[in-house]
């Protein structure tokens, strides 16, 4: 298990799931909810502003970071926007695990579980905006089609895992599920496919923002997730030409895009 380190004067411990949910307040600071002996941590920065923004981290690479990572936070700092940033518990299962995609593990039926925290967290009159970037991305679509009328700005996304890189795959089905062998996303009881889940999504609103230079997640992500949408949909490509590989488009344009969410636009912005 990952060492967490936590400030504990902005510091809430939840021992359950139904504890947090009984409770009315929503305090400030890292919220802690334990579930299936695991810490779900989330930094919840209520600023009264009428979005949040719920973000999602992208894979954690550095071996020297310090847990609980949440993303998000400086690219938001001036944007009007109350702000919940989510740390994925799996990556606490082991130092090896750097990408979970907010999917849940053998403990955790998380994509239940995060909804309805986010649920809880988010008072009914907020416009909600979710946003993150590979990984994360793929998580900001996922919990987007579990709330109505919340918009998802995925970045890079992965949209199905069988098409992913197959080590970090085969790592995650290992170390979070003790699951392994052929067809293996298959055999996690979780969704791992988005190009199915979304033929049946069509009032999720969805400005997915993708890099061209990024010609592998073009070909084998966006593209079968474009394809495989069903007449009427809600998701407007967002294509940016940035750097080659599976970099994120230029920060002033990718910062535009997310402030057009936050302010409520109809469509993005560049």
């Amino acid at each position: 298990m990952r060492e967490r380190v936590i400030d504990p004067v902005s510091h809430t411990v939840y021992k359950s799931l139904p504890e947090f949910l009984d409770t009315e307040e929503r305090p400030s600071g890292i919220l802690t909810v334990m579930h299936g002996g695991m810490p779900i941590d989330v930094l919840h920065d209520p600023r009264g502003f009428n979005t949040t923004t719920v973000f999602f981290q992208a894979a954690v690479t550095r071996p020297d970071i310090q847990f609980p990572v949440f993303s998000g936070r400086m690219i938001s700092a001036k944007m009007p926007t109350n702000r919940v940033h989510i740390g994925d518990p799996s990556l606490y299962l082991s130092k090896d695990l750097g990408l979970g995609w907010y999917a849940g593990n053998r403990y955790q039926a998380l994509q239940d579980v995060l909804t309805e925290i986010i649920c809880h967290l988010i008072p009914d009159c907020q416009r909600i905006v979710l946003f993150g970037a590979s990984g994360g991305g793929f998580a900001a679509l996922y919990y987007a089609s579990r709330l109505p009328g919340a918009l998802a700005v995925p970045v890079n996304p992965q949209t199905n895992l069988a098409r992913y890189r197959r080590l970090p795959v085969d790592r995650y089905g290992r170390l979070a599920w003790g699951l392994e062998g052929e067809r293996l996303c298959s055999q996690i009881p979780a969704v791992t496919d988005l190009v199915t889940h979304y033929k049946d999504q069509q009032s999720t609103r969805v400005w997915y923002v993708q890099n061209t230079g990024d010609s592998t997640h073009l070909e084998r992500q966006f593209t079968p997730f474009m394809d495989g949408l069903t007449a009427g949909h809600s998701v407007t490509p967002v294509l940016i030409d940035g750097p080659e590989g599976h970099r994120p488009p230029p920060r002033p344009q990718l910062t535009a895009v997310l402030a057009a969410a936050v302010e409520g636009d109809d469509v993005p912005s560049l």
